[in-house]
Parts: structure tokens; sequence; C-alpha cells
């Protein structure tokens, strides 16, 4: 249509085909908008399902592995009790070694998904901080023992915190198996923890490998290691590299923030989280707040 200088030269039908040809235009793109809409409606329908079957079958793989995983676990402490030749006495503690990384490997691939899928919710209740670490250091017995390294543990609180005490055993795993796993042979492993302006300070560090400067943006990222040096702390080091990123996503989740400081002296990873209020421990207050570390014990009995 050539372009109108003077709408009063144009006549009526002329001007209402204009009208007809711009609101059938309107129309059209109201149609094609609705038709997005609904196509946007559906694949959101879709997306929450997905979430939703995601986080059922997570739910589900978890239960089938950690039941039956908790239940040899125990029985492997038990046996360990007992006396017995000293042939039959180390194959306990190789059954036990293996079963201790199969479960913290385990732990973190579910934690690393869940942290994924968004599905860290906090579970507040009342955290003795010492109790989780002295748990930690017995699932890491054996990789002390084989180093022969020095652990200490300086946990200068005094009292209960109100936190998340699964959070903090998958946090305390990670940063002292790699502490371990890196540490010179003969060296010591500090655990340190204080309150400092409302602020719960934990510290881990450990005698080993330099981690370089120019990796300082890439240490919490999933599937990265800490070292890159070839050394002798590291002939025993294995694993997925998910821990680093597992205790940055579960610390941000805590209200807190980690980094690290690295040189010949000693790598040193630090903690800092908000302490929380005691109000928001009474809805799940229970009579242990590391009771999901002891479900099958009472169950079992020695034999």
């Amino acid at each position: 249509m050539s372009q109108i200088q003077n709408f009063d030269d144009v006549s009526d039908a002329v001007l209402l085909e204009e009208v007809k040809r711009r609101f059938d235009q309107k129309n059209s793109t109201l149609e094609e908008m609705a038709f997005l809409t609904k196509k946007l409606y559906v694949l959101n329908e879709k997306l929450k399902e997905h979430d939703s079957i995601k986080g059922e079958f997570l739910s589900l793989i978890k239960n089938v592995f950690n039941n039956p995983l908790s239940s040899l676990l125990n029985l492997s402490s038990m046996m360990r009790k007992n006396e017995d030749t000293p042939k039959t006495q180390k194959m306990k503690l190789l059954l036990d070694m293996e079963l201790r990384k199969l479960d913290f490997q385990l732990n973190n691939i579910f934690t690393a998904a869940e942290i994924e899928a968004g599905e860290i919710a906090n579970y507040w209740s009342e955290v003795d901080l010492k109790l989780i670490v002295e748990e930690v250091k017995e699932a890491f017995s054996y990789l002390i023992e084989e180093k022969e390294l020095v652990f200490i543990s300086d946990i200068e609180i005094g009292r209960l915190i109100v936190s998340d005490a699964k959070k903090l055993h998958t946090i305390f795993s990670n940063l002292i198996s790699n502490a371990c796993e890196y540490s010179f042979p003969n060296n010591q492993v500090i655990i340190r923890a204080t309150i400092e302006d409302d602020m719960l300070c934990i510290s881990v560090s450990n005698v080993g490998d330099v981690i370089s400067k120019e990796f300082k943006k890439e240490i919490f990222s999933r599937f990265k290691k800490v070292g890159v040096h070839e050394s002798k702390a590291r002939t025993s080091v294995d694993g997925l590299g998910l821990g680093l990123s597992i205790v940055s996503g579960l610390v941000e989740s805590l209200d807190g923030e980690v980094d690290y400081c690295s040189n010949e002296e000693a790598t040193v990873f630090t903690i800092k989280m908000k302490l929380q209020e005691y109000e928001k421990a009474e809805a799940l207050m229970s009579e242990s707040a590391n009771e999901f570390m002891f479900d099958d014990t009472q169950e079992m009995k020695e034999f």
C-alpha cells in the first residue's frame, strides 16, 4: 500500500480496509502469544514433573545404597572388636577400610547431586562439634595410621551450637580427608574451632603439597583436585574431585564462606559461618543432634 499523505483524501472503504488489516495483524500476534504462552506452560509443567521424578529417584537410590551400607559398616565395626588370628584381623581391617571409603564416596556423590538439584534445605538442631570431629577422625583413622599423622583437635567452644549436623559432618569429612590425603607422612593435621563476633570460625590445616595461587578460582569447582605437583604426598590420593565443591556448596547454604591459604609451612582451609539462633532448632530438636549417625547401631547387637 502506498504511503498516505492526507487522510482527508482517503475514502471510508480504504480506511476500513487499513483498520481491518491492522486488527488482523494484531489478532494474529495475540494468537501467537497465546500459543507460545501455552507451550511455555506445558514445558514448565514437564520441568516440574522432571524435577519431582529426579528428586524421588535420588531419594530411592540413596536408600538402596545407604541402608545396607550402614548395616555393613556396623557389622564391620563389631567384627573388629572380636579377637581373632592376625590374618583374620587384618582382613577385617581391610574390609572396614574399604567400606568406609565406599560410604564416603557415595555420600559425596549423593550430596553433589542434591546440591545440583537445589535440594539442600537446612535441618537445624543442637550440635556437639567435638563429637562430629571425633566421628570423622574415626572414619579416617586408617589413613591417619597409614601416614603416621598426628591429629590435633582444638575445639574452643564449650557449648552446643545450632546448625545442620549432617552438613557439618560432610564438610568436616571432606576437609579432613583432603588434609590427610595430601599431608606429608609424619606431620600434623590440626582442626581448630572458635566463636568470634557471633561467627563460628573453623580451620583445618596440614603440611603437604602447596596449592598454587593460579588455582584460587578453580579450587572449589567440581572434578578439580587440589594438588598438581608430583610429590610423596600424592601417592595415595584418589577420589572424584567433588569434595571441595561440596564443602563450598554446603557452607554457603549455612550462611557461611570458605577460603584457603597455602605455603611451604601449611595449607589452611578456613570457614566462617553465621551462628544460628536457638529458636531455629526448637521445631526439629531431638534427644541427640547427631542421631543420624547412629540410626542402625541401636538395633544391632554384638555377636
